[in-house]
């Protein structure tokens, strides 16, 4: 073989002394199947191919067998435990059935990705508002797209739809801390400008006006930055003269943070301040004390699991032109009490 050409697939197979195909079974990544290839025999195929310098041309090879074996995992910040929690369900379910998983991160990225074919299933695992966004949407799902998009407001047509439902567990925070405070702060963790209506934030603010309590506007913080500008917003609310005596946070880490700001001023949580966080995160349930917390039951596997029962539908021959019929699974959040609020008493 010249220096001047890539190395083929063939190449591999000779360098490793097995056959084209078990070099293609290995170089894929698949793992279900009824085939078995023993672990010395994939070790000396993917280190033949190291030593060759071979890379796989995914593309091509999804644009000869009409599929591309990948999915993408559609995210605004991997920051947030949710978004990070998504895709790593992704990553631990996925490949065991033969498919490679890529992250794109933001409104922007996955549009152009998946309109020119560059996965044969797509998860957006966050609200979907454009014209253009929803466009893309019918447009990918006409083509025989698998689609699991997480809205609000999306009817599942050619692809599912997970509604989370979040108003109801906000309500359920509100009406709590509208009982047992009157200084409320809020951080409110938005992609754009804080209290959009219908927003979180908007949410809250609408149930304590039910229950009779009003925010302090300058008890409340917009947060559209990295951890440490939300450490810095905690620090500086529990600093005040006169600080809040509980703070909802629209995400939970930024609710950790509080938490972390609290222990460094010495406020005691949650006698002296509680503290809720949206998500019903990992992160949340991980923090000491445990985060009391609006959200899910966890659901991010049955959203990969729903989206893998989509891709292997598609694998079926439709009638030219048809859709499979779209799915809805309901999520709806609720009030999860743990550390960072009061004990309630017995049977309430």
């Amino acid at each position: 073989m010249g220096s001047s050409l890539k190395p083929t697939i063939r190449d591999v197979a000779e360098q490793a002394g097995v056959s084209l195909a078990t070099v293609s079974y290995v170089l894929s990544g698949r793992n279900g199947g009824s085939t078995r290839i023993s672990e010395p025999t994939k070790e000396r195929v993917l280190q033949a191919a190291q030593a060759l310098g071979y890379v796989a041309n995914h593309a091509a090879r999804g644009m000869r067998r009409g599929r591309t074996d990948t999915v993408a995992v559609v995210v605004e910040n991997l920051d947030s435990p949710w978004d990070r929690s998504l895709a790593e369900a992704a990553y631990r379910i996925l490949p065991g059935h033969g498919y490679r998983v890529v992250v794109l991160l933001g409104h922007e990225a996955w549009r152009n990705f998946m309109l020119s074919g560059g996965a044969d299933g797509a998860i957006l695992g966050f609200g979907t508002d454009s014209g253009e966004e929803l466009r893309t949407i019918a447009d990918l799902a006409t083509r025989g797209v698998a689609q699991v998009v997480v809205s609000q407001s999306l009817e599942p047509r050619g692809f599912d739809v997970v509604s989370m439902g979040e108003g109801g567990g906000i309500a359920e925070a509100a009406k709590y801390l509208a009982g047992r405070h009157r200084r409320i702060a809020v951080i409110d963790r938005v992609p754009g400008e804080a209290g959009t209506e219908g927003g979180r934030l908007e949410q809250f603010r609408a149930a304590l006006e039910r229950h009779g309590a009003q925010l302090d506007p300058a008890l409340v913080r917009p947060s559209r930055g990295p951890w440490r500008e939300a450490y810095a917003d905690a620090v500086d609310l529990l600093s005040q003269p006169q600080p809040p005596t509980a703070v909802f946070a629209t995400a939970d880490l930024d609710a950790v943070c509080t938490l972390l700001a609290a222990e460094r001023l010495g406020i005691k949580v949650p006698q002296d301040l509680e503290i809720i966080g949206v998500g019903n995160s990992e992160l949340g349930q991980d923090a000491e004390p445990a985060l009391t917390t609006v959200g899910p039951d966890p659901v991010q596997e049955e959203i990969v699991r729903l989206l893998l029962s989509r891709l292997e539908e598609r694998r079926q021959a439709l009638p030219e032109g048809g859709q499979p019929a779209g799915r809805h699974l309901p999520a709806p959040w609720k009030l999860h009490f743990r550390g960072t609020t009061a004990p309630r008493a017995e049977g309430s």
